[in-house]
C-alpha cells in the first residue's frame, strides 16, 4: 500500500511540475527548424499556428490577422524566421499577431 502511495504522489507531482510551462509542441522548436523543415510538415506548423491565434483570438475576445491569407502568414514567418533564427516558434508566431494586429 506504502508504494502505491508513493507511485501515486510522485505522479501527481512530477505532472504538476511539467505542467508549468502553457506553450507545448512545435511552439517550443527553433525558428531555425521551422526555416528547414519540409512544405509538408510546414502545414502542420501552419496548423499549430492557426490554433495558436484561434486560443488568442478567444483569450482577448478579438479577432486578429482576419485579411491575412495562408500564404502570406507563411511567408511572413519565414522570412521573420530566417532572419532571427535563434528565437522560439512561439515568440515568432507572437511577433506575426502584433505585427499584423497594429
Amino acid at each position: 500500500m506504502k508504494k502505491f502511495i508513493i507511485i501515486f504522489l510522485v505522479l501527481t507531482f512530477s505532472n504538476l511540475a511539467l505542467s508549468q510551462n502553457k506553450v507545448k509542441g512545435l511552439g517550443l522548436s527553433k525558428c531555425t527548424t521551422f526555416t528547414s523543415v519540409s512544405l509538408e510538415e510546414k502545414v502542420i506548423y501552419m496548423s499549430w499556428v492557426a490554433g495558436f491565434i484561434t486560443s488568442h483570438n478567444v483569450l482577448k475576445d478579438k479577432f486578429h490577422s482576419k485579411n491575412i491569407s495562408y500564404n502570406m502568414s507563411q511567408s511572413w514567418l519565414e522570412s521573420f524566421c530566417y532572419k532571427n533564427p535563434n528565437i522560439s516558434f512561439k515568440e515568432a508566431v507572437q511577433k506575426f499577431i502584433f505585427e499584423f494586429t497594429k
